[in-house]
């Protein structure tokens, strides 16, 4: 009969300390529990304050340097020395090869060098915002809103902060 009993005591034991969420009250986290309880529910938000709320601009890696996130192939740029035109061959880091309207080319640093203001009917990249990575023509700026063509005919309406000038073709 003792041995029985001892026997219960353990399995109610382990039952308090691996039972259903509902049963206690002081777990910081539980397989079933709500968003409310979750630990982890901080890890998207975090990402997004990360992403979007850091505004333009995220740092090159080993160099603890701002690089924006306009700066990548194909994109229309004008150097800061001289305002000449350019477009962004190949990235390397914080560098950029870009070439020129001559066809010459020229090693840069992100600080070098500036996104040329996108105007209707160029060809856009957007860079930020629910639609990154979108190619089209940018149709119409109205404020702060642009809209876009896609290469299927589709419109889009996107934030002109995130749209980028790209070289077409």
């Amino acid at each position: 009969v003792m041995h029985t009993t001892q026997h219960r005591s353990n399995s109610s034991l382990a039952a308090s300390s691996w039972g259903a969420s509902s049963e206690r009250t002081d777990n910081t986290w539980t397989p079933g529990a709500g968003e409310s309880e979750n630990p982890f529910k901080q890890e998207p938000d975090t990402y997004d304050h990360m992403h979007h709320d850091g505004g333009a601009m995220g740092t090159i890696e080993g160099t603890g340097e701002e690089a924006a996130v306009w700066f990548m192939e194909r994109v229309c740029v004008q150097l800061k020395q001289n305002d000449k035109h350019g477009v962004i061959k190949d990235i390397n880091g914080s560098t950029a090869v870009v070439e020129l309207e001559d066809k010459s080319t020229l090693t840069v640093r992100h600080g070098e060098v500036s996104m040329v203001p996108p105007q209707e009917h160029d060809m856009v990249l957007v860079t930020g915002g629910a639609d990154v990575g979108v190619e089209g023509e940018l149709v119409c700026i109205d404020g702060t809103d642009a809209i876009l063509k896609e290469s299927n005919e589709n419109f889009k309406i996107v934030d002109f902060v995130h749209l980028a000038k790209i070289a077409s073709g």
